[in-house]
């Protein structure tokens, strides 16, 4: 065994030592330098670490001392990182130099990442962008809006790959020819927001799919406040897109004023409780609000590119030449029959063929009242 895959099976082992966190086992680490030191240090060594007292003390030697214990976690730490190499993904750890500056700088960062893709060169452009899992057609075009004109000035989107707005943001900046970047509250192995696969190989190849929960934990509701933690310590700035007053984005929110990051706000209806959240904050002066990307670029003093006003271009191979037609006729908001006609010099009817040829290929979607909209 490598010596370097060695300290990682170490911090694994170190972590399922009872009442051990992550910001103890960066401090017994600080002092100690590898986890086989802190497993052979007396009480007594082990009290003189900052925040280690007697009865964490006890309960490292207890552990280092019961060898069916320390068995069965060491064949607990190896067999992750055989998953790990089974998936194709790395296990990063707090003290490898390619670890996320910014995350690093937090006050409670995790130890070990669970990476599959790979993280781009250490960077400050990441920037997240987040939101409710049911967005209204007004949070998607916001999403789409927002994030392409971010991800054409240079950075990377980080999100959560929940339904909605996270995966809007992770598509948007994809087609846009970005980085992403998708923080799970679960294993890496249980994506089960994608379960046809259609979004987390792409993120694999142009980004990274990352959690600091092992390898098969299941999406419990209790890892997704802490994973949001990630998602804005990841990030040089947050946009929160549509969200409710105990919206997982609030938290994230909130996590980010922590953490000193700039937090951005699209305002709402106040008549949507979608936007009930976003509204609030705004109000509270806890985000700054946003009307157009150029807002965000300007609070961060970046001048933004001849592309950021544009929507990302999106290929459409499936189409025909007249079924494209049709289709660059739909507006971002919903788009009657007639202004299609109108706007393409075609019958209604021979339209209304397309538009359902259109919808059946998932490139539209009908709204009551003959009116249409563009699947983001």
């Amino acid at each position: 065994m490598s010596q370097e895959r060695a300290f990682t099976a170490g911090l694994l082992v170190l972590l399922q030592i009872p009442n051990v966190g992550a910001a103890r086992l960066r401090a017994l680490i600080s002092v100690f330098h590898s986890p086989e030191r802190v497993l052979a240090s007396s009480p007594s060594e082990l009290m003189r670490v900052e925040g280690v007292g007697d009865s964490i003390a006890s309960s490292v030697v207890n552990f280092a001392k019961n060898k069916t214990a320390l068995q069965l976690a060491e064949t607990k730490a190896n067999h992750q990182l055989e998953l790990a190499e089974k998936l194709g993904a790395t296990l990063l750890t707090i003290w490898d130099d390619t670890y996320p500056t910014l995350l690093k700088q937090i006050y409670d960062p995790p130890v070990c990442l669970f990476v599959r893709g790979s993280l781009a060169p250490d960077t400050h452009n990441r920037f997240a962008v987040v939101g409710t899992r049911y967005p209204t057609e007004y949070g998607k075009n916001a999403v789409k809006k927002f994030t392409a004109a971010l991800a054409q000035n240079g950075f990377e989107i980080v999100s959560g790959l929940a339904y909605g707005v996270d995966t809007a943001a992770h598509h948007v900046a994809l087609e846009s020819g970005a980085r992403t970047i998708a923080v799970l509250g679960c294993g890496i192995d249980k994506i089960y927001t994608d379960p046809k696969a259609k979004l987390y190989p792409r993120i694999m190849e142009q980004g990274a799919i990352l959690s600091e929960e092992w390898i098969g934990t299941e999406p419990l509701a209790d890892n997704f406040p802490k994973r949001n933690r990630i998602i804005s310590g990841l990030s040089k700035g947050v946009l929160i897109v549509e969200s409710d007053f105990k919206g997982g984005a609030l938290i994230t929110a909130n996590y980010a004023i922590e953490q000193n990051r700039d937090v951005f706000a699209v305002p709402g209806s106040i008549f949507s409780h979608k936007s009930n959240g976003t509204n609030a904050l705004i109000r509270d002066s806890k985000a700054k609000l946003v009307l157009s990307p150029e807002d965000i670029l300007s609070e961060l003093k970046l001048s933004p590119t001849n592309k950021a006003a544009a929507a990302p271009v999106i290929a459409r191979p499936d189409l025909s030449d007249t079924e494209s037609i049709v289709y660059d006729a739909i507006n971002d908001e919903p788009t009657h029959i007639d202004a299609i006609a109108d706007s393409t010099g075609l019958e209604v009817s021979d339209v209304l063929v397309i538009l359902f040829e259109l919808e059946f290929k998932a490139h539209v979607r009908q709204l009551p009242g003959k009116f249409f909209q563009k699947v983001i």
